[in-house]
């Protein structure tokens, strides 16, 4: 079954012309011009996190390339932002303002943990605070993919490296755990459950769930409500449906 496309601006709408099951798309935008710098940098995170799914599902991929495509992340951004420029139609204003929905970034994109060897005389640097460590190796990575040293662990053979952007930590971790003295390296993570976004591609448009979890969530959300919202490559937006537990 076609779907029918609308060619008029969003702006041709009122708000409460759609309630909970739009008949057609709605001409959007991608520009973000607008839009404050700390919800582009939500939805810029958001993107990496869906674009590193999609990277992962390649086993080569996933722990051998460290750097996340740009122009998936990009693409998937721009949806993000069609979506957000939609919030004066129901629902979309609740998962924006209401409720803001969120991919959960588990593992880490931007936080890797390392055990260390002690005896090896380069450790004493991150002991000390400081982020170069004389070991050729270690700081080549530090320096091309521009890590920082986080705060100390309770532990001393414990670091983390803190990335300013997000890298598939998972491929990262396989560099430094081929080095002499580190003992495990892997991405911080989560535990338990909490809001998400779930991506995939359609025939002709890109398919987007927004997940809204509440109820004990450290030890997994006991209640869940879900969105499905549809972006086409010509920036139209359609509200599919939705369906869980009902809103708190």
């Amino acid at each position: 079954m076609s779907l029918t496309l609308l060619s008029c601006e969003i702006n041709d709408f009122t708000k409460d012309d759609f309630s909970y099951g739009w008949t057609n798309y709605i001409q959007s935008t991608s520009s973000d011009r607008t839009i404050p710098d700390t919800i582009k940098n939500f939805y810029k995170m958001d993107a990496s996190t869906l674009a590193f799914r999609i990277m992962v599902e390649d086993s080569f991929m996933r722990e051998n390339i460290v750097e996340i495509n740009e122009n998936i992340v990009d693409e998937i951004y721009r949806d993000l932002i069609c979506i957000y420029n939609t919030k004066k139609y129901n629902p979309i204003n609740l998962i924006v303002d209401k409720y803001p929905v969120h991919t959960r970034q588990d593992p880490s994109l931007t936080r890797l943990i390392l055990v260390v060897d002690t005896n090896q005389q380069w450790t004493q640097a991150w002991r000390n605070g400081n982020r170069l460590t004389g070991n050729q190796q270690i700081d080549n990575l530090i320096l091309t993919y521009d890590l920082q040293l986080g705060n100390q662990w309770f532990f001393s053979n414990y670091h983390t490296l803190i990335s300013p952007r997000p890298l598939n930590l998972l491929a990262l971790r396989n560099l430094f755990k081929k080095i002499d003295g580190v003992i495990d390296a892997a991405p911080d993570g989560l535990i338990g459950d909490g809001n998400d976004i779930v991506f995939g591609y359609g025939r002709s448009n890109r398919l987007f769930t927004f997940k809204l979890g509440w109820g004990d969530c450290p030890a997994g959300c006991m209640h869940s409500h879900y969105w499905e919202i549809a972006v086409t490559v010509g920036e139209k937006v359609k509200f599919i449906k939705e369906y869980g537990d009902p809103l708190p």
